[in-house]
C-alpha cells in the first residue's frame, strides 16, 4: 500500500513538513496537483484543497487478459481486452472500440467536463485519434484531451472529471 508507506515516511522526517494527498491513480494525483492554490494561508488549507479533489476524479484504464479466469462474475479469456473502472472490473471485450465507446457513454452520463486520454506504448496516435473521436462524439461540450502516456501494459488510461 503505497499510501501507508508515505504515511511511514512522513513519520521519519522530523525536519520538514511533509504532506501525504491520499491518490490512487495517476489521474487522481495530476487533479490533486491542479488544485494546489500557492497563495493559501496555510499547508492544510492545500491539503484539504488537493484530497478534496480526487472524490471528482474517475480513473478508467484499458489493459489485456493474459490468461483465462473468472473475475467478479465476469468470465476473461487470454486475449480480452479488459476495462477497470476505479480498479474495479467494467468490462471485457474482444474489441477495444466496445470498451472505449461503453467508457465515453460513462462520460457522458456523468456529464464530465474534462476527459484525458493516456495512450501507452503499444497504441498508435491514429489508433489514439480514434478513440479520442469516441469520446468526443459522445461528450461534445465536454474538453478532450489526448496525451502519449507511454506507458506499459495499459493501452489507455482514462480521466473522467
Amino acid at each position: 500500500n503505497i499510501i501507508l508507506a508515505a504515511e511511514q515516511a512522513k513519520a521519519l522526517v522530523k525536519d520538514k513538513e511533509i504532506i501525504v494527498v491520499p491518490s490512487k491513480t495517476v489521474p487522481q494525483g495530476i487533479t490533486a496537483m491542479m488544485n494546489v492554490d500557492f497563495d493559501a494561508p496555510d499547508a492544510q488549507t492545500i491539503t484539504d484543497a488537493m484530497t478534496g479533489s480526487l472524490s471528482s476524479v474517475t480513473t478508467a484504464q484499458i489493459t489485456y487478459a493474459a490468461r483465462d479466469s473468472d473475475f467478479d462474475g465476469f468470465a476473461i479469456n487470454e486475449g480480452d481486452y479488459l476495462a477497470l473502472l476505479d480498479g474495479k472490473l467494467f468490462g471485457t471485450e474482444r474489441d477495444i472500440t466496445s470498451l472505449l465507446t461503453r467508457l465515453a457513454a460513462l462520460a457522458a452520463e456523468r456529464e464530465a467536463a474534462f476527459v484525458t486520454l493516456f495512450y501507452g506504448e503499444g497504441v498508435s496516435q491514429e489508433e489514439a485519434e480514434a478513440a479520442q473521436a469516441l469520446f468526443t462524439e459522445a461528450c461534445p461540450e465536454t474538453e478532450i484531451s489526448l496525451l502519449s502516456g507511454g506507458q506499459p501494459v495499459y493501452y489507455y488510461t482514462i480521466s473522467i472529471e
